[in-house]
C-alpha cells in the first residue's frame, strides 16, 4: 500500500503539471471507484473546474478546486496515478481525467479498492471518516515523544498494530512501521504498555526519519506503487528488515524473520530488536 511518503512523492512530481490546469472531461471506467458522490453527479460537479492546489493528509492526496471543492484520492492497496498523453486507457484504469494542454491524469487500480471523492470544502461524508480522524504525522511538528506516549499509554495491543492505526501515526503502514520498529530495536510483537519512556522516545525519532528518508528516495516499490511517470521509487533498496525476510541483518547478521500481525506480515531481526 502507498504509505506516507510514496503519496508525497506522487503529490510533488504531480504538481507542475496539474496545478493550474482545468479539468475538462472525466471518463468513469469504474463506477464503483467513485466513493462519493454517484458517477454522474461525480462528473456533472467535475467537469469544467481548475486545479489550484494538491495537499496531502496521511495517505490521501486533496486536489483543491477553484469552486471550493475538493476531489480527494485514496490508493488503498494498489493505487497508482500516472501522467499519460493520448485517450487510450492504461490497464486497470479506473478514472480517466482529461486536463488542459493534452495531459489525462489516470487513475490506475488493478484491485478495485482505491477510491476518489468529490466534496465540498470541510463537508466530510461518513465514507471520509478516516480521513477527518487521522493523527499525526510523524514528520509533523508537534509528533513528539510525549504525543505517541499519550496514544500508547495504557493499551495492550502489539505496537505494530498501534502503528497502523491511522488516528495515532498518519500515513505510517507495514513499510515505515516495520523499519521504525526496528532502528528503535522493538519487536512488532510487544505491548505497547510494555515499552518504557526510552523505548518511545526512540520510537518517536525512528517514525521520523525513516518516513523522511522514504520521501527523500521517492518512496518504496516491491509491489504495485509506481511514480506519475511510470518510474519506480529507491527505498527498496535501503530497508533494513520489510521485504528482506530471509536475507542476513545489515547490523548483526542474523536472519530477519516474520511474522503475522493483524493479519499483517511484520519483519525483524531476532536479535537487534527485542
Amino acid at each position: 500500500m502507498p504509505e506516507l511518503p510514496e503519496v508525497e512523492t506522487i503529490r510533488t512530481e504531480l504538481m507542475p503539471f496539474v496545478i493550474n490546469r482545468r479539468i475538462n472531461r472525466i471518463k468513469v471506467h469504474r463506477p464503483d471507484t467513485i466513493g462519493y458522490p454517484d458517477a454522474k453527479t461525480f462528473v456533472q460537479e467535475l467537469t469544467n473546474q481548475k486545479i489550484i492546489g494538491l495537499e496531502r493528509q496521511g495517505k490521501y492526496l486533496i486536489f483543491r478546486l477553484n469552486n471550493n471543492h475538493s476531489l480527494i484520492v485514496h490508493l488503498r492497496l494498489s493505487g497508482q496515478l500516472r501522467l499519460e498523453n493520448g485517450s487510450k486507457p492504461l490497464r486497470f484504469e479506473r478514472v480517466s481525467f482529461f486536463l488542459s494542454k493534452g495531459i489525462r491524469l489516470a487513475f490506475v487500480e488493478p484491485r478495485v479498492l482505491g477510491r476518489v471523492y468529490l466534496i465540498k470544502n470541510g463537508n466530510y461524508p461518513c465514507v471520509l471518516k478516516g480521513l477527518k480522524n487521522l493523527g499525526l504525522e510523524p514528520i509533523h511538528p508537534k509528533f513528539s515523544y510525549q504525543y505517541l506516549k499519550s496514544k500508547l499509554k495504557g493499551r495492550k495491543a502489539t505496537i505494530k498494530s498501534l502503528l497502523l492505526d491511522q488516528s495515532i501515526t498518519a500515513g505510517v503502514g507495514n513499510i515505515y512501521s516495520d523499519e521504525a520498529l526496528f532502528l528503535a530495536g522493538i519487536m512488532p510483537t510487544r505491548r505497547a504498555n510494555t515499552l518504557d519512556n526510552e523505548e518511545i522516545k526512540r520510537l518517536a525519532k525512528a517514525l521520523r526519519m525513516v518516513i523522511r528518508a522514504g520521501i527523500k528516495y521517492k518512496g518504496t516499490s516491491v509491489s504495485d506503487y509506481l511514480r506519475p511517470d511510470g518510474s519506480e521509487g529507491n527505498y527498496q533498496m535501503r530497508t533494513y528488515v520489510f521485504d528482506r525476510e530471509g536475507e542476513k541483518c545489515r547490523f548483526c547478521n542474523a536472519i530477519i524473520s516474520k511474522t503475522k500481525i493483524s493479519n499483517r506480515t511484520s519483519r525483524y531481526c531476532p536479535k537487534c530488536q527485542k
